[in-house]
């Protein structure tokens, strides 16, 4: 499995496990990638004394520190009924791995959301 979080042009950042999706004719260029069970993520916290995030206001005057951030997921498409979405390439700014923890909490809520299965998909997908 290769859980990453995949930031798109309009500034989603959504956590799926990824693979790159070629073609048959050039297997050594990705010209997609295949986001299985995507669910977008977000942070919110309690303000505190020790840091271990820091935000700005709106306004960007004011920086707050925020320790034990909650982390938010939500289905990225949820009316889809399939839980292999294909993204273009050219829609994907970075994608990069979390932090241990963040995979852990992806990982239990895929575990739950397929009946106590683990996340199985295919390794590499292939565009016809």
């Amino acid at each position: 499995m290769s859980v990453r979080i995949v930031r798109t042009r309009n500034g989603e950042d959504i956590i799926c496990d990824l693979f790159e999706v070629t073609t048959k004719d050039d297997p050594s260029k990705a010209v997609a990638f295949q986001l299985n069970n995507p669910y977008t993520v977000w942070l919110q916290g309690q303000k505190t004394e020790e840091p271990q995030v820091l935000v700005e206001d709106d306004a960007g005057d004011i920086v707050s520190k925020i320790k034990d951030p909650d982390i938010y997921f939500q289905p990225w498409i949820p009316l889809s009924s399939n839980k292999q979405i294909l993204l273009k390439i050219e829609e994907v700014i970075t994608a990069y791995e979390t932090y241990p923890e963040v995979i852990d909490k992806y990982n239990k809520l895929v575990e739950a959301e397929n009946g106590g299965e683990s996340n199985k998909t295919p390794a590499v997908a292939t565009a016809e």
